[in-house]
């Protein structure tokens, strides 16, 4: 004889009851919820130090040269700032400190702590046309 291993329909519902309050939230309340979770406010500084390091770029190297960069991607507490070409990432190496200083006076914290400057040799996904050999 087989035994029926499905859950019962009023199991489940109940299951799920006793996980409830016991009472429905208000929108305030489930909002409040997360954003008092790290992984999501994390997320969002992430993309503030992203903006400010844009912002940065852009004042310190000039509107001609920060067209030629973009940040490629932030992991912990490093920045990974991509280029065009050989000429703007030796010249963007010079200015690190300056742009750590900067970045983090504008984001008050410590989020960003190292860059990286790299070369893309193909080009960026986004540009229009063939990747350059």
């Amino acid at each position: 004889m087989l035994l029926d291993t499905r859950s019962s329909p009023a199991k489940s519902i109940s299951s799920v009851a006793d996980r409830r309050e016991g009472r429905p939230r208000s929108i305030r309340e489930v909002v409040e919820g997360l954003s008092n979770r790290a992984d999501l406010r994390y997320g969002a500084r992430r993309l503030n130090a992203a903006d400010a390091l844009r912002d940065v770029l852009g004042d310190v190297l000039g509107p001609a040269a920060a067209a030629r960069c973009r940040v490629g991607s932030i992991i912990g507490a490093e920045a990974r700032l991509e280029c065009r070409d050989n000429a703007t990432a030796f010249r963007l190496r010079f200015y690190v400190p300056g742009i750590l200083e900067a970045v983090a006076a504008r984001l008050e914290a410590d989020d960003v702590q190292a860059i990286r400057v790299t070369v893309s040799a193909h080009g960026w996904p986004d540009e229009g046309g063939e990747p350059r050999t």
